[in-house]
């Protein structure tokens, strides 16, 4: 399996061009940072076994 983008089918190539342009739009939108907010508060009740 090679992981050159120039043996990519044009299905993957579109495929790879849409998750470039939801991870851009994710990014826009602070989702990272939002995640990163949930993550902490998972992290947090797990210590006192609320899950």
């Amino acid at each position: 399996m090679s992981d050159s983008s120039s043996e990519m089918t044009p299905q993957e190539k579109i495929i790879q061009d849409r998750v470039n342009q939801s991870r851009s739009f994710l990014r826009l939108n602070g989702f990272n940072q939002s995640l990163g907010d949930l993550w902490r508060e998972i992290k947090e009740d797990s210590k006192y076994d609320l899950l």
